[in-house]
């Protein structure tokens, strides 16, 4: 799961404040946040990430190991696994590991094929925590 991702989240369990209430409370700039949500790469300073974990009430831990699996790292790691036809483990948010070959993936969802069934399983990419 990406920066952005996480912050979706957060910001959905929080309630759902626009990104400029979040930016406000937290002194960070509201384009700079909007960027954070939006963006798929790896991006946000430390200071910045403390200041939005006490807003949120996590561990600033978790934003920036957030911030160390963007969107663009797990597409090259599923590209990799899919061109060598190798098995990839994903963990995801509720605490599951799944496994199998990539079948396909797109900007919001992978295909996975286990090796245990012929059973294509669907998830969301925002799902995943680590791979």
């Amino acid at each position: 799961m990406s920066l952005g991702d996480e912050l979706r989240y957060l910001r959905a369990r929080a309630g759902g404040p626009s990104p400029a209430e979040i930016a406000e409370a937290c002194g960070v700039d509201a384009g700079l946040y909007r960027q954070l949500e939006q963006r798929y790469r790896e991006m946000g300073e430390d200071e910045t990430l403390l200041k939005l974990s006490v807003y949120f009430g996590c561990e600033t831990a978790l934003l920036k190991h957030a911030r160390s699996r963007s969107r663009k790292a797990l597409s090259a790691h599923l590209a990799e696994a899919q061109e060598r036809d190798e098995q990839i483990q994903l963990r995801l948010r509720t605490g599951e590991t799944l496994q199998g070959h990539v079948a396909w993936w797109d900007m919001g969802a992978i295909g996975l094929h286990p090796d245990d069934a012929g059973t294509l399983i669907v998830l969301q990419r925002h799902a995943v925590v680590d791979w």
